[in-house]
């Protein structure tokens, strides 16, 4: 396992940012903007607590929860930051990494304090510090390389006490194959090991779980499967799995648990434009078959 510095790049707006700023200034036009940097988001016809994503994020991939009733949620391959309030439905660009045009497979997101951490589908972790109030902030990073490369496709993050969750979402290396896999990186040593393995003969008729977004509770795993979710006693002693209508969720990806007990998740949605949905808990859910 290797680190790397970051080098400074220069700042360039890419097809990303154009589309934000091209729909910030009609929104300024119309005169449905909520602030000078930000915009509201669109409601899902017919559906409750739904809303579509910009164009510019329409591979969303990641959520980030923060304390304010906003989450942080990132682009699956530009290194570009939104910041999207769930009080008033806006959505802002909160920062980006190095530059506005820098592409990698992101695939997971997470927060701790003014830490952010950004992980790729072939292992690396990217980490930088954020100022939480500030807004289109250009950020230095440290890139950390996990060595699971050979071992699993990650897709999916989350921080707890100390380390980072990675779960595995295409094993590799034969011994992980039909198992529900996840990973523990050390923020401060820096190791690996293993956090989480679960035969998929606990899963049922699911079968083995592909796991692409993860959120700890004190009590519980929150893991999203394909159209499924997850949601693991933390002791392992059962397993509830509930459905993600596919009426409403096309591909979800990102998934955000709030202090209130809502769930928040986004769709990449890559034939169309990605969304956003806010449940009021888990109960609002139906279990799988």
């Amino acid at each position: 396992m290797s680190d790397l510095n970051s080098a400074e790049l220069g700042p360039r707006l890419n097809a990303a940012v154009l589309g934000f700023l091209g729909l910030l200034f009609l929104s300024l036009s119309s005169g449905h903007a909520r602030s000078e940097a930000a915009i509201e988001l669109e409601r899902v016809a017919d559906q409750d607590e739904q809303w579509w994503l910009p164009e510019f994020v329409n591979e969303a991939s990641g959520i980030a929860v923060m304390t304010d009733q906003s989450i942080l949620l990132h682009d699956d391959e530009f290194a570009v930051i939104y910041h999207v309030s769930l009080i008033d439905h806006s959505i802002e660009p909160f920062g980006w990494l190095g530059s506005t045009d820098f592409e990698r497979d992101f695939e997971g997101i997470a927060l701790n304090g003014e830490t952010l951490y950004l992980v790729t589908s072939d292992a690396l972790i990217y980490q930088v510090s954020v100022d939480l109030k500030a807004r289109s902030q250009t950020f230095d990073f440290t890139v950390y390389d996990t060595g699971l490369e050979s071992i699993c496709e990650l897709e999916g993050l989350h921080f707890l006490s100390g380390k980072l969750l990675l779960p595995c979402k295409v094993p590799i290396e034969e011994s992980y194959k039909n198992k529900l896999v996840v990973f523990e990186f050390d923020v401060i040593t820096h190791k690996i090991q293993k956090h989480l393995v679960i035969s998929d003969e606990r899963f049922g008729t699911l079968g083995a779980p592909q796991p692409t977004a993860i959120d700890v509770t004190s009590h519980h795993y929150y893991i999203i499967s394909k159209n499924q979710l997850l949601k693991i006693d933390r002791g392992l002693s059962s397993i509830d799995i509930f459905s993600l209508p596919k009426s409403r969720h096309f591909q979800p990806e990102g998934i955000g648990l709030l202090d209130d007990g809502s769930i928040v998740i986004a769709d990449d949605f890559r034939k169309g434009i990605g969304r956003l949905t806010h449940y009021p808990g888990i109960e609002s859910l139906e279990r799988f078959p």
